[in-house]
């Protein structure tokens, strides 16, 4: 089986459609979205019917979660709040009530699917160092935990080396799984990058051949730039993507 695992679309659908038309060439058997549909971007409407359309598995995002619960918001920087705000006046009702029923977590094979951290998912709460990887580990039991939420692409290892437990991190673009070693992969964003990358990011595992790898994909970025501006979201949103941050 080959899976694609998508993440932080954030209502950029031209970076959606890029990445779509990627994963058709790649022969992939299931997609699989974390979350975090909406939020920053100028098209929620559209992402959200295209990734229901395309994906087998969808999870909640906080950016998701926060247009059901407005309390979230409180944890939001100006920029994030106000394009929550909004989002809220242009989302349909049929599409609000959708992302209302999305889970928090999810299963496949040996992969546990979570937006942002598998030891409460509801948290919030980024991985970012080893040592946030490490407490994360004793979270969960599969071989590999795939995350979003950071917009940032990266792979977490724990390898068991002579009854021993070691931690290590790697931003290779292309990795074998190890029978010994347990993972926390970063799948990245697909709308909104910031590795200092502006093109979409997602992941794809392979169960035949055991190995994951990191595909890039460019899109055009003026055009959802130009949206972003003229519907009135703040312009470091838009910004932002020229350079990936």
């Amino acid at each position: 089986m080959r899976y694609a695992i998508i993440s932080d679309i954030h209502s950029n659908l031209e970076a959606l459609q890029a990445v779509l038309k990627k994963i058709e060439k790649e022969k992939i058997d299931t997609i699989v979205c974390l979350g975090d549909i909406v939020g920053y971007g100028p098209n929620p409407n559209e992402c959200i019917e295209l990734i229901r359309q395309n994906c087998e598995i969808i999870l909640t995002g906080n950016h998701d979660f926060a247009c059901i619960e407005n309390s979230e918001l409180f944890y939001f920087n100006q920029y994030a709040k106000t394009a929550i705000e909004w989002t809220l006046t242009v989302l349909s009702d049929d599409k609000l009530k959708y992302i209302a029923n999305l889970p928090l977590d999810g299963r496949i094979e040996d992969y546990y699917l979570v937006h942002s951290n598998p030891y409460d998912p509801r948290s919030w709460d980024y991985i970012l160092s080893i040592d946030e990887a490490i407490y994360n580990f004793s979270r969960f039991s599969e071989k590999v935990c795939f995350i979003g939420h950071s917009h940032s692409p990266i792979i977490y290892l724990e390898n068991s080396q002579d009854d021993n437990l070691k931690y290590d991190y790697k931003l290779n673009t292309k990795i074998q799984l190890n029978q010994n070693s347990r993972y926390i992969i970063n799948v990245g964003s697909v709308g909104q990058p910031r590795d200092g990358n502006p093109d979409a990011a997602f992941g794809i595992i392979d169960t035949n051949n055991q190995s994951y790898e990191l595909k890039r994909v460019s899109y055009d970025i003026n055009a959802t730039f130009q949206k972003m501006t003229s519907v009135g979201l703040p312009p470091f949103l838009a910004e932002r993507l020229l350079v990936g941050r």
